[in-house]
């Protein structure tokens, strides 16, 4: 279990980059596999700067602006695509496989992606908002949309007004926090899980920004980020 009392390691306070870095973290997605994929399966298609031809990057901050709009279902599923799209990269694994899930269960996934979003919206517990997109055992509600991207799209969701407070978990970021979470499930993570790594990363955003003295405030998505680049 993540122990939540962990001080900052220096490492990390040593790594932090700044918003602007973070923020302007770019991904190259390939729009055309994308766009031929949504239409094969019927879904609706990519709007915005991924909409081709091509390769482009896009960065957290574009898709953080999606985070920003109306909760609808439509949007959900432009929202939903760029975080896949950012998180899978270039080489998107399994998009296939995470596409054909999308589609069969269409109606069922705009609604939970929208009640997820709103929950974000509405400053809910990181364990409330988990679960609207993740079981009790740590299964995604929607298949192939595990713990992984779960948290991306919540990331996201928040949009660009505030201070991220639902940070993403992955394997990676979890294999690096083995110093305050040696048992880190390689899998399922619970709803209780991610709010105790929320909670951790919370705190040590809070404690960074102390020892800056007040030349800034550190931000949650900085200490997930360096989690990430750990070496």
């Amino acid at each position: 279990m993540i122990n939540v009392d962990a001080p900052l390691p220096e490492d990390l306070f040593a790594a932090l980059p700044g918003e602007d870095a973070v923020l302007g973290h770019e991904v190259a997605v390939n729009c055309d596999r994308w766009q031929d994929a949504l239409s094969t399966r019927g879904l609706p298609l990519m709007q915005g700067v991924l909409t081709g031809p091509g390769v482009t990057k896009i960065s957290r901050a574009e898709v953080f602006e999606l985070g920003s709009r109306e909760i609808t279902p439509a949007n959900a599923f432009q929202l939903v695509y760029y975080s896949l799209a950012w998180g899978l990269g270039r080489r998107a694994p399994r998009l296939h496989q995470r596409l054909n899930a999308l589609a069969a269960h269409q109606d069922r996934a705009g609604e939970l992606l929208a009640e997820a979003w709103r929950a974000v919206r509405n400053g809910e517990p990181a364990g409330n908002v988990y679960s609207v997109l993740t079981t009790n055992r740590g299964a995604g509600r929607i298949p192939w949309f595990g713990p992984a991207f779960s948290t991306k799209f919540l990331y996201f969701a928040q949009g660009q007004e505030a201070p991220p407070r639902y940070v993403i978990l992955d394997q990676v970021v979890a294999r690096n926090l083995s110093d305050v979470w040696p048992d880190a499930p390689k899998t399922a993570r619970f709803p209780d899980t991610y709010a105790r790594y929320c909670a951790v990363v919370g705190s040590w955003a809070e404690q960074a920004s102390e020892r800056m003295d007040g030349a800034r405030k550190v931000r949650a998505d900085e200490i997930e980020f360096v989690l990430f680049n750990r070496r």
